[in-house]
């Protein structure tokens, strides 16, 4: 009787947090199970896929822990990545990332890991039970990673599907096997970290600006040109008088430590300010309508400018009402540390039909480089660095009020080549380009779908299937922007080249034979076929 009051302590003393004394393994009717608790000075790091980046970014879970262990005052760090598997973690396999921070334990270890919460078995239960076998093996091995150097290990059960398709017999049996495999191993196996805890909304959002900032710093834009072959570019910032993009990066950890005293004080986070727009005073539209070379019998006019809010554009589309969607960028190419990334999308309305706008509307805001948008299914689709966005105006005024991540898990190499150029095929598919600073790993109803450099991806909306055309140098080397032609031939275009055959009959192939190119290598970031009954005769 005293045994079983003295365990029913400890689960109470864990539950409630008042517990620093680590994972503890209390005896109950002769079985052992590790009970989950945190350490005084705790350092957790995640490792797992989609749904942890998601968790994190969403924060309440960590500020639930926070709130839950207070006194141990538990730090957290963020490993996770998109389409990350027991068989491949993009935290080592992505390029550059060695040169910063090493190999999985040179990175545990640099962040001073104490404890390792790990979630896999979600995206691995799409191959199947003929492969369950070789993923236990696989966990088997990478625990043994995860366990070195003295570091606890805590297993997280895998989250469910969003997506109804999916089987959900496969993932249960995945789940079995990993709650097996903590028994094997004597770690724990927990199935929700939060519970039904509310922490408090201050402290939520003072975790959710620290987890912020560790992932501009861990898994920043630009890599390429942080510590790949594009080290040396200088940033415009540079002629400002401001530090390199090297220098600025270094300042990232006095400010993530800032934003953990915050959290650990109860206080919110640091209000901070947008990032600041510039621009040349030599700018004169003037001047530039007067450069424009056209063909006879055209002109080009001015539609839009800074006063309805235009600044920085990096893309434009039309929904079938002939309004304009202009995707503005204040951040572009590269955030300041500490700035708040507040991109916007404008909407535009010609309402005398004079090709001239006369109302704009912020229609969504908060954004980050939004290099990539399209109009379709009467929403919008933006992607931004990693993301693929919906964004959605259901009462038709002007804003969306909707704003859901579709997809995750694009690379953001080169803030210059992240996925852009979106267009829909004759099929109804969106395509869209990606260049070679770019390694994308994204997780999909259909399994984790991989494009490495340079390469154009196929997306069907309805069935989030993701195809991946090209891949490691096969076609261009920077595309921006790909196009159908009258009888549904693609054709892609090169920044640094011309403009090329695509793929035939819109199959995707990953292949080292390049089609044909049209045309003279040039600095080329658009394409178009014009096909519209209007044009001169002698055009058509």
């Amino acid at each position: 009787m005293k045994l079983l009051r003295f365990i029913m302590t400890l689960r109470q003393l864990a539950v409630t947090g008042s517990l620093s004394a680590g994972l503890l393994a209390a005896s109950l009717k002769g079985q052992d199970k590790p009970i989950f608790a945190l350490q005084k000075d705790e350092v957790v790091a995640f490792v797992g896929g989609t749904d942890l980046v998601r968790m994190q970014k969403a924060g309440r879970v960590e500020a639930a822990l926070t709130h839950r262990f207070k006194g141990a005052k538990p730090r957290f760090r963020d490993l996770a990545w998109e389409g990350d598997t027991v068989y491949l973690q993009t935290t080592v396999a992505e390029r550059w990332r060695r040169q910063a921070f090493g190999d999985l334990k040179g990175q545990l270890k640099k962040v001073g890991a104490t404890l390792v919460i790990a979630q896999f078995g979600k995206i691995e239960s799409l191959d199947g039970p003929n492969r369950l076998e070789e993923f236990t093996r696989s966990y088997g091995k990478l625990i043994d990673q995860l366990s070195a150097d003295g570091r606890r290990v805590a297993l997280l059960a895998p989250s469910p599907f969003e997506w109804p398709e999916s089987k959900s017999e496969n993932l249960q049996a995945y789940s079995g096997a990993i709650e097996k495999l903590a028994g094997e191993r004597n770690v724990p196996y927990v199935r929700d970290l939060a519970g039904k805890a509310k922490p408090p909304a201050q402290l939520v959002a003072a975790v959710r600006e620290k987890h912020r900032l560790w992932h501009e710093y861990w898994r920043p834009a630009n890599w390429k040109c942080l510590f790949g072959d594009d080290s040396r570019r200088v940033f415009s910032n540079a002629s400002r008088g401001l530090p390199s993009f090297k220098e600025e990066w270094s300042i990232y950890p006095k400010l993530i430590e800032e934003a953990e005293a915050r959290v650990f004080a109860g206080q919110g986070p640091v209000n901070r300010e947008p990032s600041k727009l510039t621009g040349s005073k030599r700018a004169d539209v003037a001047k530039e309508l007067q450069a424009f070379e056209t063909l006879e019998g055209f002109e080009v006019n001015l539609f839009a400018d800074e006063t309805l809010g235009i600044a920085n554009p990096l893309s434009i589309r039309w929904d079938t009402r002939g309004n304009a969607y202009v995707a503005c960028s204040d951040v572009y190419p590269q955030i300041e540390p500490g700035a708040l990334p507040n991109d916007k999308v404008i909407l535009l309305r010609d309402l005398n039909g004079d090709g001239r706008a006369d109302k704009s509307t912020v229609y969504a805001k908060g954004l980050n480089i939004p290099t990539g948008m399209e109009v379709g299914h009467e929403m919008v689709y933006v992607g931004q660095g990693t993301e693929l966005l919906e964004l959605r105006d259901r009462d038709d005024d002007g804003v969306a009020e909707e704003q859901k991540v579709l997809l995750s898990g694009f690379g953001n190499g080169d803030s210059h080549q992240t996925i852009n150029s979106f267009n829909w095929s004759p099929d109804g598919e969106l395509w869209f380009c990606q260049g070679d600073g770019i390694q994308s790993r994204v997780e999909t109803p259909h399994g984790v779908s991989s494009l490495y450099q340079a390469g154009v991806y196929r997306l069907r909306p309805q069935s989030l299937r993701l195809d991946g055309l090209l891949d490691d140098f096969m076609g261009p080397g920077n595309p921006w922007g790909v196009v159908f032609d009258d009888f549904g031939q693609s054709l892609v275009i090169d920044g640094a080249g011309g403009i090329s055959y695509l793929t035939p009959a819109s199959i995707p192939a990953k292949r080292r034979l390049r089609l044909p190119r049209i045309g003279q290598p040039g600095g080329y970031c658009g394409i178009d076929c014009m096909g519209a009954g209007n044009l001169p005769a002698d055009m058509q």
